[in-house]
């Protein structure tokens, strides 16, 4: 199967997953969360309060922008050229870059403004990934999903262990790197790594144009194949795992006592646990089938994510963080496999725009909900209690039925 890997096309969209994965995993995920929260921040209570509402304002207004490419979209373009997608991806270039101009005594809202920027380009570029599935693969796309997800994987790993040895190196000097602190080398970091692995794609597709269908007639598509029951699920699952990526550093600093470093070697040993499970779960998936894969992920997820909120001890935070690693990349890989294996090619961006779409909602519910839950109770533990909750409402849909 990793035969696949000789054609360019599948290569270079492999690739960009590789490139772009560093800043979900150092800016959104392990690291630069907890950075702002206690050293940019007032105070890590208001850290966390604002991390949230930050996620939560990028995705109301990603969701503006792809509301209006579903909605209005056809009515001014039938295409979308790679060339709208490749402005976004300089702009996520950047915009975490910057990052850099923010440390302790700056403005704790001007790095906020600039990780809203990141993300809304972030996520546009993730529909234009998606969106090329169909372009590249006409078959196996279920393991070229979860591939591509496995060196997401890897690169987040490999980003996360140059900062490891970035701060292994530096502890004698208060973590400065030739005067500079190294937490704000990360922002240039996730920049370069982009740049360097993101190009190959926009190489191979940079005159490619994505059709935007019909709304009644991509509606018609989705009642046909029966999707909305999968999309109700995705809906709620997906809170749990983006409110996961945007709060786990948080809660292993405040909950735990996690250090830097600790996060770091955190981050590696879910990167691995995530690079296994999409390998495995997405060999296996043609024999399970997509949809009910995502189902018992999502089963499995609930779980864990339940079992966060009463656990005290570190190394069960470890034990947990890995298996939750395991799941997580499978049910998001799969979930785009879903889509590219039940909508026609000429809907596909129609179908990830929606998509996308409901991962912004979510974006704004999850970290939304957990903030509120955190301000209200002034626990953070008590915002843990959130994630179990998607993940259980999302199996609804599937307890009278068989998937």
């Amino acid at each position: 199967m990793f035969s696949l890997l000789n054609n360019k096309k599948i290569r270079g969209w492999c690739l960009f997953d590789f490139g772009i994965s560093s800043y979900p995993t150092l800016i959104l995920t392990f690291f630069y969360g907890a950075f702002y929260a206690n050293t940019i921040a007032t105070n890590s209570l208001a850290g966390t309060s604002n991390w949230g509402f930050a996620i939560s304002i990028s995705s109301i207004f990603t969701f503006l922008i792809l509301s209006f490419l579903l909605i209005q979209g056809r009515q001014y373009y039938r295409n979308i050229s790679s060339r709208f997608f490749l402005f976004f991806y300089y702009l996520l270039i950047l915009s975490t870059c910057l990052l850099s101009l923010f440390g302790e005594g700056s403005n704790e809202f001007y790095p906020l403004i600039i990780i809203v920027f990141s993300f809304i380009s972030f996520e546009i570029i993730t529909l234009f990934y998606n969106v090329s599935l169909y372009k590249v693969s006409k078959k196996d796309q279920g393991f070229v999903s979860s591939l591509g997800w496995a060196f997401g994987y890897l690169g987040g790993l490999l980003s996360l262990l140059i900062i490891y040895l970035l701060i292994k190196s530096t502890q004698e000097t208060n973590f400065l790197f030739k005067g500079i602190s190294v937490f704000l080398l990360i922002g240039p970091l996730v920049g370069l790594w982009t740049f360097i692995f993101g190009s190959f794609l926009f190489k191979e597709l940079k005159t490619t144009n994505f059709e935007i269908p019909d709304l009644l007639k991509f509606y018609e598509n989705i009642k046909r194949q029966n999707l909305t029951r999968f999309l109700f699920s995705y809906f709620f699952f997906n809170n749990g795992v983006i409110s996961i990526f945007a709060f786990a550093s948080l809660f292993a600093s405040f909950l735990f006592k996690f250090t830097e470093s600790e996060i770091l070697f955190l981050g590696v040993f879910i990167n691995l646990s995530g690079i296994l499970g999409c390998l495995l779960i997405g060999y296996y998936e043609n024999r399970i089938g997509s949809e009910k894969s995502v189902i018992i992920c999502s089963l499995i997820l609930f779980l864990l994510s339940l079992g966060l909120y009463f656990i005290e001890s570190s190394f069960l935070f470890w034990v947990i963080a890995i298996l939750i690693g395991f799941f997580i990349g499978p049910i998001q890989a799969l979930s785009r496999a879903v889509i590219v294996k039940k909508i026609k090619a000429k809907n596909q961006l129609a179908a990830f725009s929606f998509y996308s779409v409901l991962g912004n909602i979510c974006a704004i519910l999850g970290p939304l909900t957990i903030s509120l839950v955190v301000d209200i109770n002034e626990s953070i533990r008590m915002g843990v209690l959130v994630i179990p909750v998607f993940f259980i409402v999302s199996l609804i849909p599937y307890i009278k039925t068989s998937v």
